[in-house]
């Protein structure tokens, strides 16, 4: 018996466009109930296939596999805006911690999800601590670079003192979104800096569904897949 999906693949080549159309419906439906046995298959035939039509449909079949996917792909972002650095004295230990003020949460972000809250005072990430500002603050090996670093759909593990306790919070990274660092940042009365929440959302949707972010998913899954 024949693999129907194998036989959907393999029907694009027809010379008959009713069968390529029909293939076509059939391989989406395919990548919208298993995405991730169809990108197996669809990157598998894209990198083999030197066939045009094969690979454009390929293309296009994998393009809503890269959007579903922008969350787990790239930096890591955890939707906090940082206030000043400040020492913290943990209990038990000799030198005291330097941590960064959680000034503002934007909403349905990864740090709210956590339950993380505002005023909190992040003093370690993934058992990495910072003893000054210079360090905390630094844009290679600071908070900020870390969480970066850690990546998207990546568990971080926060160090969080909050009313004069430590906490072990656990947060599910998403992508940090392109040129956020870019966007008008928002003076609040107490003096938090919040992000425009509804501008963040039009530039991820943006991206998300941009040829560039696509490009960069697909290079990336292609590099993946030759690894193997």
């Amino acid at each position: 018996m024949v693999d129907p999906v194998a036989g959907a693949v393999n029907q694009l080549k027809s010379t008959n466009r009713a069968e390529r159309k029909a293939a076509v419906t059939q391989l989406q439906e395919w990548v919208e109930k298993e995405p991730a046995a169809a990108k197996k298959i669809l990157l598998m035939q894209l990198a083999q296939s030197t066939e045009p039509e094969i690979r454009e449909r390929c293309l296009q079949l994998l393009k809503p596999i890269a959007v579903r996917e922008f969350g787990n792909f790239g930096e890591g972002y955890m939707g906090i805006s940082m206030g000043e650095a400040t020492p913290t004295q943990v209990p038990g230990e000799a030198e005291p911690r330097c941590g960064l003020v959680i000034s503002s949460i934007t909403k349905d972000s990864p740090a709210q999800k956590a339950a993380l809250q505002q005023g909190d005072v992040i003093i370690g990430l993934n058992q990495h601590q910072w003893k000054d500002p210079q360090s905390i603050l630094d844009q290679r090996s600071g908070l900020s670079a870390k969480i970066r670093a850690v990546g998207a759909g990546k568990q971080a593990k926060v160090e969080v003192w909050r009313k004069e306790q430590l906490i072990q919070v656990e947060v599910l990274l998403t992508r940090r979104p392109g040129n956020i660092d870019q966007m008008e940042m928002q003076l609040m009365p107490n003096g938090a800096i919040r992000i425009n929440e509804e501008e963040l959302k039009k530039l991820v949707e943006l991206e998300k569904n941009s040829d560039v972010y696509f490009k960069e998913w697909l290079t990336r899954q292609l590099a993946q897949e030759g690894a193997k």
